[in-house]
Formats: C-alpha cells, structure tokens, sequence
C-alpha cells in the first residue's frame, strides 16, 4: 500500500520572531523586538537557500500569516528576502492560523502561567480557559486554516507564520 496524504502542498512553518512582549515574558500578541527582526531575515534566507536547492521557483511561494501584528512583521520581513511584494497576490492573511487565545484569565500575564495551561489541557483538551479557547477548538481552527490554504493554492509551496 502507498502512503497518501490529503495535502497537495509542501509547507514550510515559521513561527514569529522573538516580540517584545516575550522579551518582558507576558503572554500577549505584539511587535517583533529587534532580534526577531533579525530571526526573520535569518529564516528568510535559509527558506530561500532551500528553494534554490530544490529548484522551486518563487512565483511558487505562497506566505500565509496569521492577522497577529508580529506574524504580520515576520511574513513581510521574510517576503522582502525572498523579494516578494508583500501587498501582492503571494501573500495573504489567514484569520485562522493565529495562535491561541487563552482568554482574559492569562492574557496580559506572565509566561510563568504556561504550566497551568498545559496542566489543564493535559487533564482534558476540551476544556477552555475561561473566554478563551481548548486544545480542540485551536486543532480544529487550524484544521479548517489548512483545508482552506489546500483549497486555494494547488502545486506551489507554502510558507505558514
């Protein structure tokens, strides 16, 4: 039996830069700090080192972040080192891929919350912090992200912030 897979792209995933807020270790969503800026660019060139190895032209590059100010900064920083006009058709906002909303109990606070969460969803991924989201509803919100980015962009290779 062959191995099938219901993806029809490749996808390269780069998670944002280092943002301020994770300099001062809160858990929100902000600006790159001036390292991320530079994690980006360093990404950037090792994602375009990797299609030229394997001969992907760029016109088959598709950059799809999430609306999060700093996935936002890392998509056009690594866009202009693949030369890719970010306001063009190559890149485009995906609500869907933004990360995690843990809910007005964690946001703000700092990262020293992380073992709570990850408590609390390893008793039971169903489970939502108050006014934010479950393991499940984030696999399922990514799940349809995915299913929609299949549906628009068929041959080329993706690259998900």
């Amino acid at each position: 039996m062959g191995k099938s897979s219901f993806l029809r792209n490749k996808y390269w995933v780069l998670r944002h830069g280092k943002s301020i807020p994770n300099e001062k270790g809160l858990i929100v969503s902000s600006l790159l700090a001036s390292e991320g800026v530079e994690q980006a660019r360093l990404a950037g060139e090792l994602f375009l080192k990797e299609l030229k190895e394997n001969n992907i032209p760029l016109e088959n590059v598709r950059i799809c972040y999430s609306p999060f100010s700093r996935t936002r900064h890392t998509a056009e920083v690594a866009a202009s080192v693949l030369n890719i006009p970010f306001d063009g058709p190559q890149c485009k906002v995906i609500d869907d891929l933004r990360e995690r909303y843990f809910g007005p109990t964690f946001e703000l606070l700092s990262h020293d919350k992380y073992p709570e969460i990850w408590a609390m969803d390893e008793n039971d991924p169903f489970t939502r912090p108050e006014g934010g989201e479950s393991v499940d509803d984030v696999a399922s919100r990514l799940t349809s992200a995915m299913a929609t980015i299949e549906s628009e962009y068929q041959g080329g290779i993706e690259d998900g912030l």
